[in-house]
């Protein structure tokens, strides 16, 4: 199995995305999110593993955090990063700088994986994709140059853009990458970037 594979198949599917900075509720409530888009969008279990695998946490800790993440991530009302942490630090007795990583990070996974798959399952042939990242000092230089380079050639296929992702996290593992966490679509910790149809005007 190859390591599209695997990011692919990582946690089935039931896992969507927009831009993964905040959702919705900014509007006080006045977007609803359709039922269907959130349904099953996170699987607790697996979740839990991985929270507890890649981050200093106890078991019962990530399974906290797993159904936190399922509670929020489904409500159609929406949901922002700092809700769920702020909830999470009234029940856990964990690091905050940790437990922002923790929320921000494993939001963003969940929500590639679901949009990743969404568009796969609706591929007729020959769609590319791109990267959507701010452009800003916060902007991972893994993000900047995946982005950079996936721009240059008018977009990839979504497995050249997880080979892409792949290379440019092994490339700055010193420096942040994790490419050991990519079959979760987490080339670095904190990423801020979407992936989206390349479309040629």
């Amino acid at each position: 199995m190859g390591i599209f594979d695997r990011i692919s198949d990582a946690l089935g599917s039931g896992e969507q995305t927009d831009d993964q900075t905040e959702q919705a509720s900014e509007n006080g409530g006045a977007f609803q999110v359709p039922e269907w888009a959130v349904k099953d969008k996170v699987n607790v279990e697996k979740r839990a593993g991985i929270i507890h695998e890649q981050y200093d946490v106890t078991e019962s800790q990530a399974q906290v955090i797993a159904e936190k993440l399922k509670e929020d991530m489904e409500d159609t009302d929406g949901y922002s990063i700092d809700s769920i942490r702020y909830d999470l630090e009234e029940e856990l007795d964990i690091e905050d700088e940790l437990l922002h990583t923790i929320v921000w990070t494993e939001t963003a996974s969940i929500n590639t994986i679901d949009r990743v798959n969404g568009y796969l399952e609706k591929e007729t042939g020959g769609e590319v994709y791109k990267i959507s990242a701010p452009d800003d000092d916060r902007t991972h230089s893994i993000t900047r140059e995946a982005a950079d380079e996936i721009e240059e050639q008018g977009g990839v296929p979504m497995k050249e853009l997880a080979r892409i992702l792949l290379e440019k996290a092994k490339k700055y593992e010193d420096e942040g990458g994790t490419p050991e966490r990519m079959e979760h679509w987490v080339p670095h910790e904190r990423f801020r970037f979407s992936i989206v149809r390349h479309i040629d005007f």
